[in-house]
């Protein structure tokens, strides 16, 4: 069960240091391992307990990676147009291409579709087999993208000023032209509550109909931020190094000292265990557990 509302304890549960500093991270959330990749276009691929199961080198720029929430699936994309699949060995099971350089990806929960925006503004969307499921054009090129798990869209943000969110045949359902700098897009399982981060403009909040929300700033800027699966909790990363725990409100509950800032991080489904990638290559898993009570 995932932490109530009381303050929690950051346990350090294992550390794992890579050659370089990490660019970024995605958690299969609900198998617990984690895909990683560094600065010289090193992917990396650890089991629950922070152990390594797999590398691989790209033999392009590697621009962003993503598995399944279950474990089953695993993709990277490249700076030339490059989708690799890759197998649980970061063995590659098929290669394509989008006509331009890829900027962001996403895999649905269950690794059976994949959705790929390039730098020529449009979206592709491919199956499981690599076989193209669509390919359809956004208003702007895009760098954040997430499917919803319990519901048939695809939200999308660009790096400043546009968030949006398209269906499966890439009918636009909404869009919103704000005006920040967007570091990460978050969203809980129904889809309800669609989070960005966005540096210094704080969380901009959505729903899945696309009413704006609000805007929600904390004590710092923020460069990433994931609910847990229901919403009713929030773990950001800010600019500097630290780590916050959020409610449903936005109330900031619990604040954990990093050594260096976080370059990504990824929260399992109930809220009880994350991973963080830092700035100094060094990645770290944590539990998340609920403070004693003394009174």
């Amino acid at each position: 069960m995932y932490p109530s509302h009381s303050e929690i304890i950051f346990h350090t549960a294992w550390t794992h240091a890579l050659a370089n500093p990490a660019r970024g991270l995605s958690l299969a959330r609900e198998k617990g391992w984690a895909l990683t990749w560094d600065n010289q276009d090193w992917l990396y691929l650890l089991n629950q307990a922070g152990e390594r199961q797999a590398q691989m080198h790209a033999p392009g720029k590697l621009v962003a990676a993503a598995c399944a929430d279950d474990g089953s699936a695993y993709v990277a994309v490249g700076a030339g147009g490059e989708i690799w699949w890759l197998a649980p060995d970061l063995h590659s099971r098929w290669e394509r291409f989008v006509p331009h350089p890829a900027t962001a990806l996403a895999l649905d929960s269950f690794g059976q579709y994949l959705t790929v925006a390039d730098a020529g503004s449009n979206l592709s969307l491919f199956d499981c087999q690599g076989k193209p499921a669509g390919r359809f054009r956004s208003p702007r090129s895009l760098h954040h993208l997430a499917f919803v798990p319990t519901a048939p869209f695809i939200l999308a943000g660009s790096d400043y000023g546009l968030a949006a969110c398209f269906d499966m045949k890439g009918k636009l359902i909404w869009r919103d032209g704000l005006v920040a700098h967007i570091g990460s897009l978050t969203v809980s399982g129904s889809g309800e509550s669609v989070i960005l981060a966005c540096f210094t403009e704080g969380l901009q909040r959505y729903s899945l109909q696309g009413k704006n929300l609000g805007r929600q700033s904390l004590t710092e800027p923020c460069r990433s931020a994931m609910l847990t699966f229901d919403g009713s909790h929030l773990l950001v990363a800010g600019m500097g190094p630290r780590l916050h725990w959020l409610d449903a409100e936005y109330r900031i509950l619990s604040t954990h000292a990093l050594e260096k800032p976080a370059a990504a991080l990824g929260l399992a489904p109930l809220g009880d265990r994350a991973v963080i990638a830092g700035t100094d290559g060094n990645l770290i898993g944590i539990d998340l557990r609920k403070a004693p009570d003394h009174s």
